[in-house]
């Protein structure tokens, strides 16, 4: 009762600030924003996209409030001024930069140019292999991480953000720009400066000042001009007064766009952002306080947001809290920026002020180091984050920025399983039945942290123990050296010998010699999974998708527990590929929760992650994270110039036209064969699984028969969800008879793949 009492009160809190917010006066942008004016559709004025990392829907351990429950005046305000989608997917590879630009784009992996996780390798000519960050500026050239970071090239012919059609991926801001609308980003991936060393003369010119400053600094993580040029951006409508009165505005050069993209500006880092939107010292916008005494900008608590390590006044560096975050989009739709993106970190880790006292004993009170649920950081994280939306919708309430005015689109780029002591495992946190709410969880030594497996310990005593390779961890993507076939013998050996890797004694589950390995994907099912971008020289061998409490190292005991890093992502599973999505305001349709309700999410009852995606995604609307893009441009009345991987979401539209209605049992297909964890690629990639652990060097006729089987889907599900995906973007409705006969093909492709796992 005690539980349910006080959540009760912090909810009819969230309410009361929720009328507020709904009751305050209409509002429109600046004229600062832009000339001409900014032209949105439907009415909206404002829009404002927030993607949480890791911050959770579901609830990890049943009995402690989820993330966003915990987070009453976030949630309500969600579901009271429009719908909470909790069956949203992930593409495949589940992390922070794939995750980002799919929601960014609307683009699968393959077509964005960053399918993997935050890194990935290279092959050199010789086949060894580079490391590379996924994390680079939107036009910036690749950015090896091992070698010098080639010299800037505006139209290399291999960038980073390497777009299927060639050139380089269209930019997320160019359809608003064209409207008239200038677009503020705040720690947003990629569309910001993101290394120092190789974004700087990207964005600024290789003989910048910016840039000679740069190469100058002897500091290898640059934390200076990470704090000066890192991490902000403003991407100017034409003529706009931010750009043009600025001291430094820099020309937006996206040399291969659609249709051309010219005579735009653009503003990089804080030192020249702060200038442009916080109006000089000891600034107050409707008694909020934008800026400190010296002009720099300051949290929603009134700090000084400062760079953490070097404490130089700036960016906050890419592990921003709410209260920075929050701050900085309401400083720049306050200043006239109508559009504005912003990423907030997650809260299952000890900040700087939530790190002594903790009840997780199992790490160093260091910030960055994970906490359970349940834990009393993790609850003072969450209310902290509660606070300052509280905050942050009061006070763009006070600007006139409201659900009647304004988009809100706030999502979860990936829903990290946590690893440690749970309900329901054979070891879990004290006291029994705590919540956190009212009796804070506890977690001893051994109970908490991800279990990290030493491929080449591992592999040590098996005939592939001489294979050299390389391995991209969070995913797990394998580089065998020389960038051999698919079918080499050396790398039909090793996917035998990794799929056959167990661990002695889980201490989680209290299954001795478990399989760690739950997954694998050759080449070909890596095409399926969207995993293969226009450059052959970026595709893995294969994919270990292990058991989600499991993280591969190379080096120290064959399986060990790390308290450094308790929240695993990257893997095939329901607890890490099934995340949310928010949408609210203007034109949104206010159904509350679509999808399972935080308590009725997979993990709760399922930590051992024993059920596939569809099969734990049975109750609400399935979503791509694709399929946001398309449909919070649909509500603005834009359109991107490419054909997008998703489609606009009917359900969370509050008018929906009769043409689109009618498309909805077509999409829910689609999704089924083009989503990375649909139907057609679960069923595909259990039937590679089997095919890639078969067989011997003698006798491999299992694969080859799977991969022959599996060629002809692959190429049938291409040329079909090619065909779907047309018709869903062209906007005219599709005719009923077509559509009735593409539904019958869908049908019999996820037959046959049925059919295939089940062989």
């Amino acid at each position: 009762m005690k539980k349910l009492t006080a959540l009760a009160v912090v909810a009819a809190a969230a309410l009361a600030v929720l009328v507020a917010v709904q009751v305050a006066g209409a509002g429109g942008p600046k004229d600062a924003g832009g000339k001409p004016p900014c032209h949105l559709g439907n009415g909206v004025q404002h829009v404002i996209n927030i993607v949480f990392d890791n911050v959770h829907f579901s609830r990890d351990n049943p009995n402690v409030p989820s993330d966003l429950e915990q987070m009453p005046h976030l949630l309500n305000f969600l579901k009271q001024n429009g719908t909470v989608f909790s069956n949203s997917h992930t593409p495949l590879i589940a992390h922070t930069a794939n995750d980002s630009l799919a929601i960014y784009t609307g683009l699968y992996g393959d077509r964005h140019g960053q399918p993997l996780t935050n890194s990935y390798k290279v092959y050199n000519p010789d086949g060894s292999t580079d490391p590379a960050t996924s994390f680079t500026y939107w036009t910036s050239p690749i950015i090896d991480t091992k070698t010098n970071p080639p010299a800037p090239n505006p139209v290399d012919p291999n960038p980073s953000m390497a777009y299927a059609g060639g050139g380089i991926t269209p930019a997320p801001w160019v359809p608003f720009t064209r409207a008239g609308c200038t677009v503020g980003n705040f720690s947003t991936a990629n569309m910001v400066l993101e290394n120092a060393a190789g974004d700087v003369p990207t964005a600024f010119g290789a003989d910048s000042p910016e840039a000679q400053e740069t190469a100058a600094d002897p500091d290898n993580f640059k934390d200076k001009e990470v704090a000066e040029y890192v991490g902000e951006a403003i991407h100017c409508a034409r003529g706009a007064d931010l750009c043009t009165d600025s001291s430094r505005p820099v020309d937006d050069l996206l040399p291969t766009e659609p249709r051309g993209y010219h005579g735009y500006q653009a503003l990089f880092g804080a030192k020249y952002i702060a200038p442009a939107i916080g109006g000089g010292p000891n600034t107050f916008h409707n008694g909020y306080r934008v800026t400190d005494a010296d002009g720099n900008l300051v949290d929603l608590d009134g700090n000084t947001i400062r760079e953490p390590f070097s404490g130089v006044a700036g960016f906050s560096g890419f592990n921003p809290v709410a209260s920075q975050s929050l701050a900085v989009v309401a400083d720049m739709q306050e200043a006239g920026i109508p559009v504005t993106y912003g990423y907030i970190s997650d809260l299952h880790e000890k900040k700087s002020d939530t790190r002594v006292g903790c009840t997780t004993t199992a790490n160093a009170a260091t910030a960055g180091r994970p906490v359970g649920p349940g834990d009393s950081c993790y609850v003072t994280n969450a209310q902290h984050y509660d606070q300052a939306f509280q905050t942050f919708f009061a006070r763009l309430a006070a600007d006139g920025i409201t659900p009647a005015n304004t988009l809100f689109v706030i999502s979860a780029e990936e829903n990290d399983q946590f690893a440690g002591a749970n309900v329901g495992r054979a070891t879990e946190p004290t006291p029994a039945g705590c919540d956190g709410v009212t009796v804070a969880c506890q977690y001893g030594p051994g109970q908490l942290g991800e279990l990290q497996a030493n491929i080449n310990g591992l592999l040590s005593t098996t005939p592939s123990s001489a294979t050299q390779f390389d391995i991209e961890p969070q995913g797990a993507s394998i580089y065998v050296h020389g960038n051999p076939a698919a079918d080499d013998p050396a790398v039909r050996q090793l996917e035998r010998d990794t799929a056959a890797m167990t661990n002695p004694h889980d201490p989680y589950s209290g299954v001795d010699n478990e399989p760690i390995v739950q997954y694998q994907a050759g080449a070909l099912e890596q095409r399926v999974l969207h995993m293969q971008t226009r450059d052959p020289l970026r595709f893995p061998t294969y994919t270990l998708f292990p058991k989600p409490d499991y993280f591969f190292s190379t080096s120290g005991p064959n399986v060990s527990i790390n308290s450094s890093f308790a929240y695993d992502h990257g893997y095939y599973s329901p607890n890490i590929d099934v995340t949310w999505v928010g949408m609210a305001g203007k034109g949104v349709a206010v159904n509350g929760v679509d999808g399972p309700e935080p308590a009725d999410g997979n993990q709760p009852s399922d930590p051992e992650s024993t059920h596939t995606v569809p099969q734990a995604s049975q109750v609400g609307t399935w979503v791509e994270e694709t399929d946001i893009r398309p449909t919070m441009l649909y509500l603005l009345g834009l359109k991107d110039d490419y054909e997008s991987d998703g489609h606009v979401i009917a359900q969370a539209l509050r008018h929906v036209p009769h043409g689109l209605r009618a498309t909805e049992p077509l999409a829910a297909a689609y999704d089924q064969i083009e989503s990375s964890v649909g139907r057609f690629a679960t069923d595909t990639l259990i039937a590679d699984t089997k095919a890639l652990a078969s067989g011997s060097s003698s006798d491999d006729s299992a694969y080859q028969a799977e991969q022959s089987a599996l060629a002809q889907l692959a190429q049938a599900r291409d040329a079909l969800a090619a065909r779907i995906k047309k018709q869903l973007n062209n906007g005219h409705g599709v005719k009923r008879g077509e559509m009735r006969r593409d539904l019958r093909r869908v049908n019999r492709l996820l037959q046959r793949a049925d059919a295939l796992a089940g062989s």
